[in-house]
């Protein structure tokens, strides 16, 4: 056998074994899905509700804005629903498009007093915002390749608020990050291009790094409830 054809699929081997991509979240805590915390039957789980949350980085202030607001808050927001729901210990109510409700009961032939009188009440209010977002990209190269890694870090703040006495009982600051990389060799493998979901990845990588102590400050005021 001739000694090229040994050669070559041994080269292209060895170049296939040095091409990666990753993402990477900078999750340290995976939340409740790590304490395994048993699901609350719905009349003994409490209430709360997400009252506000807002972009406030510098990251976005501008580009990440539609006609109806801050879509980073959105996002945030919907993230930290979504992991809330997943626990399965508490009872979720909207408040953040509560006008799309109201315009919605009034399709429904509902006066005002009505829809106000049939919305729940609600344990604690949850107020945040991202304080912290911002991506780099960083890259090298050599004689035969070449990588490039792209990291998105966020830093988001929650506190938690008695509604009926404006007490402010809990707060927390979570950070997280996310990164995607890629490495090419002679060629192979090509470079990580721009991936626009890295914020949404650290901002969810924050909020899931103190979902955990979230949850448990609730556990505990609940349970201290008269």
């Amino acid at each position: 056998m001739n000694k090229l054809t040994v050669l070559v699929p041994v080269l292209l081997l060895g170049i296939t074994a040095c091409v990666s991509r990753s993402i990477n979240e900078g999750v340290v805590d995976r939340g409740p899905q790590v304490t395994a915390l048993a699901p609350l039957p719905s009349n003994e789980r409490m209430t709360i509700a997400i009252a506000r949350f807002t972009n406030e980085s510098v990251y976005g202030s501008g580009l990440f804005t539609d006609e109806s607001g801050d879509r980073i808050g959105k996002q945030a927001s919907d993230l930290l629903a979504r992991h809330l729901m997943a626990a399965q210990r508490f009872n979720i109510v909207e408040r953040q498009d509560i006008n799309k409700l109201k315009s919605e009961a009034q399709l429904m032939g509902k006066t005002e007093q009505e829809f106000k009188q049939n919305l729940k009440g609600v344990d604690a209010l949850i107020m945040g915002s991202v304080v912290e977002l911002g991506r780099e990209t960083t890259g090298s190269s050599w004689l035969i390749g070449k990588d490039k890694t792209q990291r998105a870090r966020a830093r988001v703040v929650l506190r938690l608020v008695d509604p009926k006495t404006g007490e402010m009982f809990y707060s927390q600051e979570g950070a997280g990050d996310a990164t995607v990389s890629a490495t090419s060799t002679l060629g192979f493998g090509g470079a990580a291009g721009f991936d626009s979901t890295l914020e949404g990845k650290a901002i969810d990588a924050a909020i899931v790094n103190m979902i955990n102590n979230i949850v448990n400050t609730l556990d505990s005021r609940r349970k201290s409830r008269p």
